[in-house]
Parts: C-alpha cells; structure tokens; sequence
C-alpha cells in the first residue's frame, strides 16, 4: 500500500494546462516511434500530446489512460485512439503493437503489474520505451529545491530505473538504459502559475503552507514576472 494518498488525476488533467509538451519530449516520441512499427501505444499517456506527435506523422497512435478528464482531452483530436482504462490490466490482446510508450507515467499505479502488461501487448520484435526519473536525482530536481516534500514523495513513488530494466530483462531480447538532461526556461510569472495549477502530480501532496512559503522563496530569488528561471530536468530511459 502507498504511503501516500492517490493522485487525482482528473485534476492533473486540469494541470496539464500549464505543461506543454517540450520540444526535447516531442523529440523523444518522435525518435520511438521512427525505430517502432504501428501501432503504437502511449500507456498513461494523459492528453495525447506524444501520440499526437506520431499521428502528425502519420502513424497509428492510441493512447490509454485511467482518467476520463485526460480521455476527454486526448479525444479531441480526431487522429487518436484514446482509450480510457488501467495500465495494470491493458484491454489489449496480445500483440497488439509495435511500441509500448511510458513518458513520466510508470509511477502511477504498481509498475510490477504495469510493465508485464506492456510487455503481453507488445507484438515479438516491438519495443517498451520508458522515461522517468532516478530516485536518486530527487535532491536536486527543480521543485524539490522549493518544496522539501517533494524530495521524500518522489524518492518513494519513482521506481528506481535498475529494477525497471531488471524486470523487463526477464522477458525482452535486450534492455538498454540512457539518460537526457532536458533543459527548461519559463517565466517567473509563468512557473508560479504553473506550480499553483499544480502542474505535476506531486505538487497535489505537498501541504498549502508549504506551496505558499516555497513560492514566497522563489520569488524572493525571482522578483519580476518577467524574470527567466532555468533548470534542468533528468530523465533516464
């Protein structure tokens, strides 16, 4: 059981706003889907910002996810299958796809039920591919600079990427760990809207008080709206 309470997801859909999805996360999806065959699977893929990237290009993109706000925004547009359900117990036969694709996502629910699950619905020959962060670059991630709970929550609720491997290595042909460091500028204005919006599912479990005083320390460091905040995102596959 969690130590934590679960996240609402329906009202990350509603974060989801102030996240875009970067130009390095459009690259990433592109890059999968250039080595996959159809169809491809994006697995607590939220609103369908990466499946959107290979339905641009023309591919088969479905994307499943457990919240309907996240369905209901993924469903409009009209080039995706969107499927509303739960990444532990896929509605797929077996087979099914060429890609199997998790960007921030394997967190949610228990990943030793998830990625069995990625693995029966991925066709011989396929491939999983999972983005995440290392439980051990928690101390310095952006957020946990401001909101110390931040830091404990995900050292928790992040799979370490070594078992991750270590579970798909009992059933895939080959794994292969990477990492890529994603650098990010917003406005001072933009990120404390953003991280009021709760913008990242974590932000859901740090405490009002705590979000107040960390957005009183940042903008003691970034006084003008205007001001430009950059940092690093680390992201292993």
């Amino acid at each position: 059981m969690s130590r934590f309470p679960e996240v609402d997801l329906d009202a990350l859909a509603r974060g989801y706003a102030y996240r875009p999805i970067s130009a390095a996360a459009t690259r990433r999806a592109a890059r999968a889907a250039q080595v996959s065959l159809d169809p491809l699977l994006d697995i607590g893929g939220g609103t369908g910002a990466h499946a959107a990237v290979w339905a641009a290009a023309g591919r088969r993109a479905v994307v499943i996810d457990a919240s309907r706000e996240m369905a209901i925004r993924a469903n409009t547009n009209p080039h995706l299958g969107v499927v509303l359900g739960d990444a532990q117990a896929l509605p797929f036969v077996n087979d099914s796809f060429g890609l199997a694709y998790f960007h921030m996502s394997v967190h949610y629910g228990d990943w030793r039920r998830t990625l069995p699950e990625a693995v029966r619905c991925v066709r011989p020959g396929g491939r999983i591919e999972i983005w995440t962060f290392a439980p051990s670059e928690m101390g310095r991630t952006s957020l946990g600079r401001w909101f110390p709970t931040v830091v404990g929550v995900d050292r928790v609720r992040f799979p370490d990427p070594k078992l991750l491997a270590a579970l798909l290595g009992e059933s895939c042909r080959s794994v292969r760990v990477a990492a890529e460091v994603e650098l990010i500028e917003r406005t001072a204005h933009s990120w404390i809207e953003a991280v009021r919006g709760r913008f990242v599912s974590t932000l859901q479990l740090v405490p009002d008080d705590e979000l107040e005083s960390g957005i009183a320390a940042f903008r003691r460091a970034y006084p003008n709206d205007g001001d430009i905040y950059r940092y690093e995102a680390r992201y292993t596959s």
